[in-house]
C-alpha cells in the first residue's frame, strides 16, 4: 500500500511576489486549523510526499465553496521530487468558506484521486477599506462648531422669511408639491436605474446611484432659491414635504430596484435620520417665524444678513463636500463621474420644465428646478451603510458622494451664471441710457427728473 500525506504550509500574511516568506505547518491533516486570510492576495503550499516512477503527472485540484469570498487564480509546482504545489488564491468579500484539496495522478489515461483534504476552513478578515470614506467623511472639530450655529442662525434667519400666507395658497394649490414628488420619487429613480444599466455598472453601484436618486430634497435648496430669486417659502416647504415622503417612497423604491437589480435582502430605511433632517429644518424656521411676529426688531436684524449669510454657508458646504468627495472621486472610473453629473442635471431639467409646461411663475419654476436637482445624498449614504455588507456597502457608497459633489459645483456654476447676467444686463442697461441722454444732450440729473 503506498504511503501518502499531504503537510499543507500557510504562508500567512503574504501577498504575491514577496520572495521572503515564513510559514505555518500542518503534519496531520486531521489537526489543520482555521486559515486566516488579510491580503488580497493569499499564498498556500501544499507538500505531498507521494512518491511514484512518474511524479511529474501528479497534480492538484483546489476548490472553493464560496468564489464571492475566496478564489483560486492558479496552481503551481515547485519541487519535483517532493511534488510541493503553490496555490495562489484572492480574496474578495470578509466571511468564511472551505476548501477542498485534491491529489491525483494517472494511471494510463485515467486520473486517480491519491490525497483529499476535504472542508479546510479559511477566515478572510481584510482590514477595513472603509477608512476611505472615513477620511471622506472626517470633518475638523473646531469647524463643525463654527458652522453648526451659523446653520441654525441661517434656518432662524430663513423662518423671519417665511409668509404664512405662502402656506395657505400652496394648501390650496398643491400642484408644485406634486411636480417636485412626480420627479424626486418617480422619473429620477427610473432614470437611475436606466442610465446605470446603460453604462453596466455592478449592481452594489447601480444600486448606490438608485437610492441617491430617489432621496428627497437637500436642505440648502432654500439658500439658492433665495440667491436665485426664488420662491423661499415654497422652497422650505418642498424640503420638509419631500422629507417626509421619503419615510415611504424610499423603502418602496429601495425594494423595487433592488429586485430588478437581481439583490435580495432586506433594506433598512434610517427613520431616526429622516426625522432628524425633517425637525433640523422645522425647529429653527419655526423660531423665526415666532421672532418674526413678536420681536420684528430681531427679525429685521436677521431679513439684513441672510444673504451674505447664505453665501457662506454655501461656499462652506460646497468646500466640505470637494473635500470629502474629492478622496472617492480619486477611485472611480469616468462612467461613474459622468453619471454623477447627470444625476442632478436631470433633476434640475425634470424640474424646471415640469412647472414650464404647467405655466408656473418664474419665482416657481426656478424653484421646482433647485429642490428637484439637490438631493439629500447622506440620507442616501445612511440607507446604504445600514442595508448592504460592509463590501457592497463601500462601493455603493461612493453615488452618494459623487452626485453631492457634482450637485454642489453645478449649482454653483448656475448661481454665477446668474449673476454674471444680471450684471451684464446692468451694465448694458447702464450703456443704454447715458448713450440716450448723450445723444439728446441731456445731463442724468433731469432724465431722472423726468422720470420721477
Amino acid at each position: 500500500m503506498i504511503q501518502k500525506s499531504l503537510i499543507v504550509l500557510l504562508f500567512s500574511f503574504v501577498t504575491l511576489g514577496e520572495t521572503k516568506k515564513s510559514f505555518l505547518s500542518f503534519l496531520n491533516k486531521e489537526k489543520i486549523g482555521t486559515l486566516l486570510f488579510s491580503k488580497t492576495e493569499e499564498t498556500v503550499i501544499v507538500r505531498s510526499e507521494y512518491k511514484d516512477k512518474k511524479p511529474s503527472s501528479s497534480y492538484l485540484s483546489v476548490k472553493s465553496e464560496d468564489l464571492k469570498i475566496l478564489q483560486v487564480v492558479n496552481v503551481t509546482k515547485t519541487f519535483l521530487d517532493d511534488t510541493n504545489f503553490t496555490i495562489y488564491l484572492v480574496t474578495n468579500e470578509d466571511g468564511e468558506t472551505n476548501l477542498t484539496i485534491q491529489l491525483w495522478d494517472y494511471e494510463g489515461r485515467r486520473a486517480r484521486l491519491i490525497e483529499e483534504i476535504k472542508n479546510v476552513k479559511v477566515k478572510v478578515h481584510k482590514p477595513r477599506k472603509d477608512n476611505l470614506f472615513q477620511a471622506s467623511m472626517h470633518i475638523d472639530r473646531n469647524i463643525l462648531m463654527f458652522i453648526l450655529p451659523m446653520v441654525l442662525l441661517n434656518k432662524c434667519a430663513f423662518g423671519c422669511k417665511i409668509e404664512l400666507q405662502g402656506f395657505q395658497t400652496v394648501w390650496k394649490k398643491p400642484l408644485p408639491i406634486i411636480l417636485v414628488a412626480v420627479t424626486q420619487f418617480v422619473l429620477l429613480p427610473f432614470c437611475g436605474f436606466f442610465l446605470t444599466q446603460i453604462l453596466a455598472l455592478p449592481e452594489a453601484q447601480a444600486f448606490g446611484f438608485v437610492v441617491t436618486c430617489t432621496s428627497p430634497g437637500g436642505g440648502g435648496g432654500y439658500m439658492f432659491a433665495l440667491l436665485l430669486e426664488g420662491d423661499v417659502t415654497l422652497a422650505i416647504l418642498m424640503t420638509c414635504t419631500s422629507t417626509l415622503l421619503a419615510l415611504i417612497t424610499m423603502p418602496v423604491n429601495s425594494f423595487i430596484y433592488s429586485r430588478m437589480l437581481g439583490m435580495s435582502g432586506t433594506f433598512s430605511i434610517p427613520v431616526s435620520k429622516i426625522m432628524s433632517a425633517f425637525l433640523f429644518i422645522l425647529l429653527p424656521m419655526s423660531l423665526g417665524i415666532f421672532l418674526k411676529h413678536r420681536l420684528p426688531e430681531k427679525a429685521n436684524f436677521l431679513d439684513r444678513i441672510i444673504r451674505p449669510l447664505s453665501f457662506i454657508l454655501m461656499c462652506v458646504g460646497i468646500y466640505l463636500t470637494l473635500k470629502m468627495g474629492w478622496v472617492v472621486v480619486k477611485t472611480v472610473n469616468l462612467e461613474m463621474l459622468l453619471l454623477g453629473a447627470v444625476i442632478p442635471a436631470l433633476g434640475f431639467s425634470f424640474g424646471f420644465f415640469l412647472a414650464k409646461t404647467f405655466m408656473l411663475p418664474l419665482p416657481l419654476c426656478k424653484t421646482l428646478a433647485i429642490e428637484c436637482g439637490l438631493l439629500n445624498s447622506f440620507l442616501a449614504l445612511a440607507v446604504i451603510q445600514l442595508s448592504l455588507s460592509q463590501a457592497k456597502a463601500n462601493l455603493a457608497s461612493v453615488a452618494p458622494f459623487i452626485v453631492a459633489m457634482c450637485s454642489g459645483c453645478e449649482m454653483l456654476l448656475i448661481l454665477l451664471v446668474y449673476k454674471a447676467k444680471n450684471k451684464i444686463a446692468f451694465i448694458m442697461d447702464y450703456f443704454k441710457k447715458y448713450i440716450y441722454l448723450h445723444s439728446n444732450n441731456r445731463s442724468m440729473t433731469s432724465y431722472c427728473g423726468e422720470v420721477l
